[in-house]
């Protein structure tokens, strides 16, 4: 006997767990069902979650009023209650299928305020309508902020208050217990502090999860600029390199076949450009050097006042043996003293890219013109040429960042994003980038920088 007994404690303990583990899953199911991944911030999905956890509460305790009331026979209460049912569920209905998630929340909490000053005029439910009072300060603090929360349950309070004072001996008026009233009172003050504090603790924390969240998209789009900027640097180098190593190569293999079918000055007028060849390719791989710096593991950014003219003159530098071979001549106009505050590395590497389209589309005897004039705070930056130009088709891919790449008047050749890799610092000095060219008539490349103070 005692060990039957014992089967059917432990079959009804195991039927007791089980069937909290259920009603924990139906719970958390309906709290969650809200799709609060359409809502973007954590403000907003708590919000979400909150007021879907209020609404079944409230459908919850109006059905049991209805039930109530249905059994004592109140109608006038019953109405009132199947009246602010049917606008919790068209409120639900705005919520969960439109999303209007802030205007609903505001309204149910005026809803539920409006309930409870009614059952406290006219007595609520057998007489008990001040303990409905503390169904406020969670719904309107959680879902209203701890401001307008306060706001909500202030009016509430000194309305009720004043109601109370005018109407307490009046015949139609409730019967409250002023010990009653008292004791509410004060667990109303508590629980409302116990939601502000709630409230106050999760925007501390929000604050600190909203932080940590940018400096993890600062981190990974670093990384992924980094990445980006690595390969678009490396392609910069070989962009500038290739024509220079290719002029290297073949002077080199005319040396090498026909050293002894030159003549002196020939031979030394060659060993010449092959120097100043291998002096324009060590700058630029100082430059690569320089840049991609491992310590900050991306290239740095040191904006500082510089002559603009002083970089004219190394890029002219730079590239003089092809601007001589192709007989181009260079116009100059700017200001001697003009000075604008921006990265060296990057506005040397603008102007290389922008130098080196130029004379890779001129045209033999051609001519390139540099031009640079104040604007307020920024200087205008004009490169332009009388060479192939671009299609309209070809503009349209750069202006809107497509890489590709076509052979220039002598059929050099490019990587195809020189345009792209200007564009990349110039957005990183906050400037502006504008291309204009037609086909055979040359291309106008102009850009901004800031002026140093």
């Amino acid at each position: 006997m005692s060990f039957s007994l014992q089967i059917v404690r432990n079959d009804v303990y195991w039927l007791f767990i089980l069937s909290i583990v259920k009603l924990k899953e139906f719970f958390k199911q309906v709290i969650f069902s809200v799709d609060s991944y359409s809502y973007r911030g954590i403000e907003e999905k708590k919000k979400s979650i909150l007021l879907n956890l209020f609404f079944n509460f409230y459908f919850l305790v109006l059905t049991g009023f209805i039930l109530f009331n249905i059994a004592i026979g109140n109608f006038f209460f019953l109405i009132v209650t199947i009246l602010g049912l049917v606008a919790g569920l068209i409120q639900y209905y705005f919520f969960r299928i439109k999303q209007a998630l802030y205007p609903i929340a505001g309204i149910f909490v005026i809803t539920i305020t409006a309930l409870v000053v009614f059952f406290v005029l006219a007595g609520g439910v057998d007489h008990t309508a001040l303990v409905f009072s503390l169904l406020i300060p969670v719904p309107a603090i959680l879902l209203l902020g701890r401001r307008n929360g306060l706001i909500v349950l202030g009016v509430f309070l000194i309305l009720n208050t004043f109601i109370f004072i005018l109407f307490k001996n009046a015949t139609w008026f409730p019967d409250y217990d002023l010990h009653l009233v008292g004791r509410i009172a004060i667990v109303f003050i508590l629980v409302s502090l116990t939601a502000y504090a709630n409230e106050y603790v999760f925007g501390v924390l929000y604050q600190g999860l909203e932080k940590l969240s940018e400096s993890l998209k600062f981190s990974q789009q670093r990384y992924k600029t980094l990445a980006v900027n690595k390969e678009k640097f490396v392609s910069l180098i070989s962009h500038s390199l290739g024509d220079h190593i290719g002029k290297f190569a073949e002077i080199a293999a005319t040396l090498h076949e026909q050293y002894h079918d030159l003549s002196e000055p020939k031979r030394r007028q060659l060993i010449k450009k092959l120097a100043n060849i291998s002096r324009q390719n060590r700058k630029l791989l100082d430059d690569l050097q320089e840049w991609a710096t491992v310590q900050s593991d991306t290239i740095p950014f040191v904006p500082k006042p510089i002559k603009l003219e002083k970089i004219y003159r190394e890029v002219i530098e730079l590239y003089n043996p092809l601007i001589e071979e192709k007989k181009l001549s260079f116009f100059l106009k700017m200001k001697s003293n003009s000075e604008v505050f921006a990265d060296e590395n990057m506005v040397g590497a603008i102007l290389r890219g922008l130098v080196s389209n130029a004379i890779k589309f001129s045209f033999t005897g051609g001519e390139v013109r540099i031009s640079a004039r104040e604007d307020q705070d920024k200087m205008i930056v004009t490169v332009s040429d009388k060479g192939a130009g671009m299609s309209g088709e070809d503009l349209m891919r750069v202006n809107a960042s497509f890489s590709f790449s076509t052979e220039g008047t002598w059929m050099e050749t490019g990587t195809g994003i020189g345009l792209i890799l200007v564009k990349l610092f110039l957005q990183k000095h906050q400037c502006d980038f504008h291309v204009e060219s037609r086909k055979g008539e040359g291309t106008e490349v102009i850009f901004t920088l800031p002026l140093a103070e």
